[in-house]
């Protein structure tokens, strides 16, 4: 890999530290410093498997010297029996910095063969369909109980899911800061340009123009800066909330995590690609939000509200300000019953075109091609 020298020095020194810690069995460079696609806005990501007793995922950020760098930790056993699917594309990235007993390097080398393969392609896209009809089914709750606006969002968040698919047959890495590129070179490739268009009038993201794509940047931090003191404020609904919304929210909360986002916003925002900043921006508020949902049931005693994003904002004086800001942000300031229900039946459209067409796109597209266009990074064994 060539990494600057100040990146490579810090991880030196941080992969030392974490690999003197007795649960932690392995330690991988994943996302884009290992693909090759970084920039001077991008994070470093590190991937450790972990012994300890826990059974998801967690993400944590450290800044040394100045780097930011996430650190997502996964139960070990998840790479010493059936992998799941969700951390394939972190292992076929993968470039090994500690080893101690050889179990990074076997998982490896085993979705190296298989990553590609159309039945474990099969498993991936299959999870993204579940997640797509978790969503849509949301959008149709929320439209249903009169909250349009929490509708819209869903309904985007949906078929953003099953977009993910064509990604995935096009062969191309998913990274949200270049979704809307992969996405649409993806839709052209598999001679579906209708999907990129009808993905972006969902999300309402037809138009997005330097100006508008700032704003969204604006209006993140501002709701950054009330979910934090949100948090604050209520510590003890955060400490009785649900561990995987208490991490998830600890680690929004950040400084450094706003200082990075903003960084790669900017970035994306000074390439002129201000449809891919806006989603990037988006998705990032919309996975705040829904942990933040659960924080705010908690603190009420209020059952969490799965077919509510935004309505329970305008609840309380304390979050009305953060609720107009996330109605400017997804541009869902004027929908009515009609515009809802055009966007949902549009989303149902969409998702339903591309379910369809999965199996015989993975067995014509995957079976026809005789290797990746991402080979994978050479296996290092390191000790």
């Amino acid at each position: 890999m060539m990494l600057p020298e100040m990146i490579r020095s810090t991880l030196e020194k941080l992969v030392k530290n974490l690999r003197s810690q007795e649960s932690v069995s392995g330690i991988g460079l994943f996302g884009s410093w290992s693909r090759g696609d970084a920039d001077s806005s991008s994070d470093v990501d590190l991937l450790i498997a972990d012994e300890r007793n826990f059974n998801r995922e967690y993400t944590d950020r450290v800044e040394p010297n100045g780097l930011l760098i996430d650190l997502n930790f996964i139960p070990k056993k998840w790479i010493t029996g059936v992998v799941p699917s969700e951390i394939d594309q972190r292992l076929y990235e993968l470039h090994i910095l500690y080893d101690r007993d050889w179990s990074f390097g076997n998982a490896k080398e085993w979705i190296a063969k298989a990553y590609r393969k159309p039945e474990r392609i099969d498993v991936r896209t299959e999870t993204y369909l579940v997640d797509s009809d978790i969503y849509i089914s949301r959008a149709t709750s929320a439209y249903a109980r009169g909250d349009f606006r929490s509708a819209c969002v869903f309904a985007g968040l949906g078929v953003e899911c099953l977009s993910r698919i064509l990604i995935e047959l096009n062969l191309l890495p998913i990274s949200n800061s270049r979704f809307i590129r992969a996405l649409e070179e993806s839709a052209k490739m598999l001679k579906m340009p209708r999907i990129f268009d009808d993905y972006l009038t969902v999300t309402r993201m037809c138009g997005v123009n330097h100006r508008k794509a700032e704003k969204k940047i604006s209006l993140l931090k501002e709701t950054w800066n009330d979910i934090t003191n949100y948090t604050r404020e209520h510590a003890f609904a955060l400490n009785s909330s649900h561990s995987k919304v208490k991490t998830a929210l600890e680690y929004y909360g950040k400084c450094s995590f706003l200082e990075g986002v903003v960084a790669r916003s900017y970035a994306l925002l000074k390439e002129g690609a201000y449809v891919e900043t806006a989603h990037y921006v988006l998705r990032i508020l919309a996975s705040m939000l829904e942990n933040f949902a659960w924080l705010t049931s908690t603190d009420k005693a209020t059952r969490a509200g799965y077919a509510s994003i935004l309505r329970p904002l305008r609840s309380s004086e304390e979050t009305e300000r953060m609720y107009d800001n996330v109605d400017v942000a997804f541009d869902v300031s004027y929908v009515d019953r009609k515009k809802a229900h055009t966007t949902i039946e549009l989303a149902k459209e969409t998702t339903l075109s591309i379910r369809r067409q999965r199996k015989n796109l993975i067995n014509r597209l995957i079976n026809s091609s005789p290797s990746s266009k991402h080979p994978p990074v050479a296996l290092d064994k390191r000790r």
